[in-house]
């Protein structure tokens, strides 16, 4: 039985209408053949024994409740349906991930307490290794892939939560940002319950000669894109700043480069009147310097540890429910620090394999009502826009700004959000 600790700041917001859980799609260029994809889903579950877990609760000597993984020897679940399966419940045998396939896509939803989106990445690639060397080639290259036989390394498991703290943490503050636009306080389009993704495609070569062009990473781009799409739309925003918070990996940071955890960090990026007054190669200066500051080690450890404590004065609390309801506050929350949240992983880097697949789609919950998550794949750049508005007024504005870019993209698929439900843990 393993105690979480990094894992209890995703545990403890996760509900029913935020489940917190993720699906990567991949888009293959040809029908997925089930059957050999079941086997390359058994010969991938061998590679990560620290995934095959199911979640429990325990009381301490004191009567507090806990939650810790216990290890789950049962396979993991491959469907044969679009709709995602009920994770941590029989269905999905308990597991908090699950495989699926319909026509050319092979989807994998997992509990981001589990993993995160660099992990999920790593097990991507062994499951598309497994099925294409069967499926296409079985001379199939696995450089820079993690195949069913590969060595797992024991730094594979380290939490970072559990090592020595540095000391130089205690002395950290909190940096203090400008009062961040607040787009579901004044919305230009009714807001509705509805959350639909757009899955946009650009080419990887055009976007990133652009990019180049500017001096910019695709990170800095696309977030001052999604700051303009605000500030365009929002223009009497008076003191408020169109923020978009951008999700940075803090393995390196911590020292845990091959950590499975989720180990997710924010940063802050603002378009104030300053920042919107220069021409767009200082606003890409600006915002690479924001992206400087914010990720030194110091900070970024500071984030993980600062979000450690906060955990553990929950876990003062009695109960699991308890402390769900204490963070049930956090979605409204976090629209004081952000208007827009903007994920990028990095380039996929599926190996020999990539050239099997046409489309990376992520589809995802955040308390954000415009999320933008991206993929790189194949040559091409896969954004899928979560919005929730009745209009597609932000989207519109959105690719307005990739047309001003001279960027050519084509919208491959829009429907409802699409991520797997979580059991009621919290109940037993």
């Amino acid at each position: 039985m393993k105690k979480l600790n990094s894992e209890r700041f995703y545990l403890n917001r996760a509900g029913k209408d935020a489940p917190q859980t993720v699906r990567l799609t991949l888009c293959m260029k040809d029908a997925v053949d089930g059957l050999i994809l079941s086997e390359a889903v058994a010969d991938t579950q061998k590679r990560y024994p620290y995934l095959c877990v199911r979640l429990s609760t325990y009381k301490d000597e004191h009567g507090c409740e806990h939650a810790a993984f216990e290890d789950n020897p049962l396979p993991w679940v491959l469907s044969n349906r679009r709709e995602p399966l009920l994770l941590m419940d029989s269905e999905a045998n308990f597991h908090l991930l699950s495989f699926a396939c319909w026509d050319d896509c092979i989807a994998l939803d997992f509990f981001h307490a589990v993993m995160d989106g660099e992990a999920a990445y790593r097990v991507l690639r062994t499951l598309l290794y497994e099925y294409c060397r069967r499926r296409y080639d079985s001379s199939l290259s696995a450089e820079g892939v993690w195949t069913a036989d590969s060595p797992v390394d024991e730094e594979e498991w380290t939490d970072p939560a559990t090592m020595p703290r540095p000391e130089s943490q205690t002395q950290q503050k909190a940096t203090e940002f400008p009062k961040a636009l607040n787009i579901s306080e004044n919305p230009i389009a009714p807001i509705t319950d509805r959350h639909e993704v757009v899955h946009i495609v650009a080419s990887e070569e055009q976007m990133m000669a652009k990019i180049h062009a500017s001096k910019g990473t695709p990170v800095v781009w696309l977030s001052l894109l999604l700051n303009k799409v605000v500030a365009r739309l929002h223009p009497a925003a008076n003191d408020a700043v169109p923020t978009v918070v951008v999700t940075v990996n803090l393995r390196k940071a911590l020292g845990t480069p091959l950590s499975h955890h989720s180990l997710v960090g924010g940063l802050s990026l603002q378009y104030t009147k300053e920042v919107q007054a220069l021409d767009i190669a200082g606003q890409m200066a600006e915002m690479r310097r924001m992206v400087a500051r914010q990720t030194t080690p110091d900070k970024l450890q500071a984030y993980f540890w600062q979000t450690t404590d906060r955990m553990d004065l929950l876990e003062q609390l009695p109960t699991l429910e308890a402390r769900y309801q204490a963070m049930s506050q956090a979605t409204s929350i976090s629209h004081q620090y952000a208007s827009t949240v903007l994920s990028y992983v990095g380039k996929a880097n599926m190996g020999a394999a990539e050239q099997y697949v046409r489309e990376l789609r992520t589809d995802t919950y955040t308390p954000y009502l415009i999320s933008l998550q991206v993929a790189a794949i194949g040559g091409k750049f896969c954004l899928s826009f979560r919005q929730q508005f009745a209009s597609d007024v932000y989207l519109d504005a959105f690719l307005g700004e990739l047309q001003q870019e001279g960027i050519h993209y084509n919208i491959t698929g829009r429907h409802p959000m699409e991520i797997a439900p979580i059991a009621d843990f919290r109940q037993g």
